[in-house]
């Protein structure tokens, strides 16, 4: 049989087995093989994580037996090395399954309940957060038109949504299934999506011309460089790599976890990388301005940092702070008013503390009924551009 090859809009993404970096072909509904191993595919994501021998063997035994209801909450029950709170036992999840497909669950009831913890509440208001204007501006200033958008530790789907709505096709690959598949139901369904450990390899061809990224995750990983040179390989030598809001070990993190390197750390793992403040980023999605380069022994008391490689300057253009034509924005739901102004109101300590910096959500008088009945409609002037730019209204999935 031939090699499958995932439609992802205009862009066949080629799988290869993690293990032999083998084509992957299909040899039985939801059953992919590289000639030495099976790997389940399930609601159209593979699972081709290593060191799951266990669950994949449990997976596979329930496709077998035509119980993909049962194969998806296995997976929906897999956690990465970080995570905080225990999974959810398997009624619960089969629970999800079916709330989620019988469109009774939303986003935000469905992490709840599959037990993410803290990360729900990064999740569901990272549409506001300055980790994410960071990574818009990043691809923006960097932006090559590339067939394809490749997000290793792609979260539920959030940065691919702006990509995909705007025309360009988007992968998304994370070492946690439950949360592609969130991303699969809520967030951008039209991606591309794969669960691997970016770790061991990344399990797809080359795609000529793409932009490889991974923002705030990277510090996280244990093996940067061979990360990193999975990512090269796949972007190609016509393709960039970007690694954005990597931690700085030399400033305090508040007991953020992960492994951050030093910003001479990271740039030596990325040579002739153009290397920024992440915190730059922020102001150039906000402002339109572009963010300096500066040399890595210059951002020593950066928070965090920001890489491109090529260094060069990009090929074309994209604004992710205009919202799309049509789009149907809603009030920021994290804004509340106070003595008439609106300022943000964080669901957890934690998030209150790392995003104090989003200066640019508080302060602003209380949207009126008309602005917010024109928002709803899909009108977008300059009004209702500017608000959306400064993420006093959102484009929210349907489903949030």
């Amino acid at each position: 049989m031939s090699p499958s090859c995932v439609a992802v809009e205009q862009q066949p993404l080629c799988l290869r087995g993690p293990l032999n970096q083998q084509p992957l072909r299909p040899v039985a509904p939801g059953v992919l093989s590289d000639g030495d191993t099976f790997w389940p595919v399930v609601d159209g994501i593979p699972f081709l994580r290593t060191g799951r021998e266990l669950l994949r063997a449990e997976v596979l035994a329930a496709l077998k037996r035509g119980d993909r209801r049962l194969a998806l909450a296995h997976l929906l029950r897999d956690q990465d090395d970080w995570a905080r709170s225990p999974p959810p036992d398997l009624d619960q999840t089969l629970a999800v399954v079916d709330g989620v497909s019988a469109g009774t669950l939303g986003l935000r009831k469905a992490m709840e309940q599959l037990h993410f913890g803290p990360v729900a509440h990064y999740f569901s208001h990272r549409w506001s957060a300055p980790t994410f204007l960071s990574a818009l501006g990043l691809l923006a200033q960097h932006w090559d038109s590339p067939p394809c958008v490749v997000e290793i530790a792609c979260g539920i789907g959030q940065v691919l949504r702006e990509v995909v709505q705007r025309g360009t096709a988007g992968v998304g690959v994370d070492v946690v299934f439950a949360k592609l598949w969130l991303a699969h139901h809520f967030v951008v369904p039209e991606a591309g999506l794969v669960c691997a450990d970016a770790t061991v390899a990344l399990p797809m061809a080359p795609i000529a011309g793409s932009a490889v990224l991974c923002h705030d995750a990277l510090y996280f990983l244990l093996e940067k460089r061979r990360v990193l040179s999975e990512m090269r390989r796949v972007a190609s030598s016509s393709g960039r790599v970007l690694v954005g809001h990597a931690h700085n070990r030399l400033v305090d993190q508040r007991g953020i976890g992960g492994v951050p390197l030093t910003p001479e750390e990271y740039a030596a793992l990325l040579p002739g990388a153009a290397c920024y403040d992440d915190s730059d980023f922020v102001t150039a999605f906000l402002e339109g301005t572009p963010a300096p380069a500066r040399a890595p022994m210059a951002l020593g008391r950066a928070e965090a940092l920001c890489f491109s490689a090529s260094g060069g300057p990009a090929l074309g253009s994209i604004d992710f702070g205009q919202p799309k034509p049509g789009a149907r924005l809603k009030p920021n739901p994290l804004l509340v008013e106070r003595n008439g102004l609106l300022q943000p109101f964080w669901p957890a300590p934690g998030l209150a503390d790392e995003y104090a910096c989003a200066s640019y959500l508080g302060g602003h008088p209380s949207l009126s009924a008309d602005l917010l009945a024109r928002a709803a409609s899909g009108l977008v002037d300059d009004e209702i551009a500017l608000l959306a730019r400064r993420r006093l209204l959102l484009d929210l999935p349907e489903r949030w």
